[in-house]
């Protein structure tokens, strides 16, 4: 707020634009990482005031919306969803596993018969990523929309030695 352009022509200043604009509600504190022996391409996002000493926090795996969608991308509103989660405690975990485009055309197709793979995929990510961020493995929770919602529900059906809080 109270900054200003200015429309400017042969070097001379025309008309100053106010910008009136706020200061966004959330924004995203991301790392982007690899997780586990496949290099899985990772975000993590910590709640905005999170302090070392608060020590490690619930986990929320949050899955991309289909086999063949990227969620880890280096674009800072990618994450404001993810970000207004970690602010309610959490630590939120992006984990684009087998199926996401963008690494070999290999690593999208290895789905193709066995999508319990992406799964796989999430839990090797949560595991590497523990041990570098304060992430409470006793209390991890997952959420999920369209392919994301599916791979939730097969979460805490097939592995709830994983996904309870």
């Amino acid at each position: 707020p109270g900054s200003a352009a200015w429309v400017v022509r042969d070097g001379k200043r025309l008309v100053r634009i106010a910008n009136h604009s706020q200061e966004p509600v959330v924004s995203a504190r991301v790392t982007l990482t690899e997780g586990g022996a496949r290099r899985i391409p990772c975000a993590v996002l910590l709640p905005s005031d999170y302090q070392e000493s608060d020590g490690p926090l619930p986990v929320l795996m949050d899955p991309y919306g289909g086999p063949h969608g990227r969620r880890v991308v280096a674009a800072h509103n990618a994450y404001l969803t993810s970000q207004w989660f970690a602010d309610q405690g959490f630590a939120v975990v992006v984990a684009d596993g087998r199926g996401a485009p963008g690494r070999s055309p290999a690593w999208e197709k290895a789905v193709r018969d066995d999508f319990v793979l992406t799964l796989d995929d999430q839990i090797e990510a949560l595991h590497a990523l523990a041990e570098r961020f304060p992430l409470d493995l006793d209390r991890v929770a997952i959420r999920g929309w369209s392919y994301g919602g599916y791979l939730a529900g097969l979460a805490v059906l097939r592995r709830p030695d994983v996904f309870h809080a």
